[in-house]
């Protein structure tokens, strides 16, 4: 689990790392509604490492083929290999930050119940979906993701007939794209990775990116007054809105002059094949980025013995002044255990065979996703040390 979070987190940080500084750029070329989808490159990375995850791996083999000559300097005490294990302490730190970001969560799912429960419905002619009022609603927001309702503030009434007709036409965009799901997910990612100060700012910046393409959407056909009307609109309703998890935020005062300033520019449109092709690329770039990844990965041997039992010197082939050798094959679990020790080749033959097979059956392996099957290990018996420049577990007498 860790391992694969630590490979994520790598890419998540150069994708997220990229959006932001060509940000502007990609504004300008490619307009609102495109930079917004470019945000598809996240979901695209995991759901491409969860697919090399489940598929067979081209680089398993490799890894097999590096256990199979894995080996030990012999001035390496057993003793030390036993250290504190950190991977426990990150998990649980972890668990806390994901626990809390749950709990947030569920406060303002509760907070926004108790809204519903006494606000107000209203009718408007251009509505197509449920709408209410509350007095405690600051700026319209789409809230609902199965009975989706639009949230007014108490005097969104006294507004003109076409600043009442974008408010709607916005909101009604927002649910026609499904944002609230797409806003769903990307907390659930910022969630897993809330370590991760990339994370946030690339999701802060996902949410105004979503504002800024539904701001296109609508104003693209209003006139030069309407537009100024639509600003004046989106001044009032940004100086007491709040970011919310579960609805969006038509006002939003941290990038108002972004969006005043979008209106003044002529937007491009939002091509479905340019949005279809844009996905496919993300996705294939995601595979290759996670291809990369592991077979990097793989080449510092992932899985690896975290606890080493030295066998027990023979005391007859001690006596003898008897040195050789045993190699092994094994499996290990996904906890880390070892099983099916078998000997391959002994020399000599069978007099240090039972000493290595009890000893390796107490190894504990590193955790991992799928385990090793058919690991190999070839344990080394000397009288004498070996030469320095070979690496090897030295058993002695």
């Amino acid at each position: 689990m860790m391992l694969w979070m630590a490979q994520q987190t790598l890419l998540l940080s150069l994708v997220c790392g990229g959006l932001l500084l060509s940000h502007r750029l990609l504004q300008q070329h490619l307009g609102a509604h495109k930079t917004y989808h470019l945000w598809l490159a996240i979901p695209a990375l995991l759901i491409s490492s969860a697919i090399m995850a489940l598929l067979p791996s081209p680089f398993s083999a490799v890894q097999a083929e590096q256990l199979a000559h894995y080996s030990v300097m012999a001035s390496k005490a057993i003793a030390s290999v036993k250290s504190t294990d950190y991977a426990e302490i990150l998990l649980f730190i972890w668990l806390i930050g994901v626990g809390s970001m749950f709990c947030l969560l569920l406060l303002q799912a509760i907070g926004l119940k108790r809204i519903l429960r006494t606000a107000k419905p209203v009718e408007h002619q251009q509505a197509t979906l449920p709408t209410f009022q509350h007095p405690s609603v600051q700026s319209p927001m789409l809230v609902g993701i199965r009975n989706a309702k639009i949230l007014l503030p108490a005097n969104f009434n006294r507004l003109s007939d076409d600043e009442q007709h974008s408010i709607i036409a916005h909101e009604q965009y927002h649910h026609q794209r499904r944002d609230l799901i797409s806003n769903l997910l990307a907390y659930l990612v910022l969630t897993l990775f809330w370590f991760n100060p990339l994370c946030w700012l690339a999701y802060r910046r996902f949410r105004d990116d979503q504002e800024l393409s539904c701001d296109a959407h609508v104003t693209r056909a209003l006139s030069k007054q309407q537009k100024i009307s639509y600003s004046q609109v989106l001044l009032a309703y940004s100086q007491q809105a709040h970011h919310g998890l579960l609805h969006t935020h038509y006002g939003n005062k941290n990038i108002l002059k972004e969006r005043i300033m979008q209106m003044k520019t002529s937007q491009k449109g939002q091509s479905g094949l340019a949005i279809i092709g844009l996905t496919i690329c993300l996705g294939l770039s995601g595979l290759l980025l996670n291809q990369q990844v592991q077979a990097g990965a793989h080449e510092h041997n992932d899985i690896h013995p975290l606890t080493r039992v030295e066998p027990k010197y023979p005391i007859q082939a001690a006596k003898a002044h008897q040195s050789g050798f045993v190699q092994l094959k094994f499996d290990i679990s996904p906890s880390g255990a070892v099983s099916n020790v078998s000997v391959i080749e002994s020399s000599p033959e069978a007099i240090f065979d039972k000493s290595a097979v009890t000893a390796l059956k107490q190894w504990r392996y590193k955790e991992s996703a799928k385990g090793l099957e058919g690991a190999k290990v070839q344990l080394d018996f000397m009288i004498e040390p070996p030469a320095t420049d070979v690496e090897r577990i030295k058993v002695t007498p």
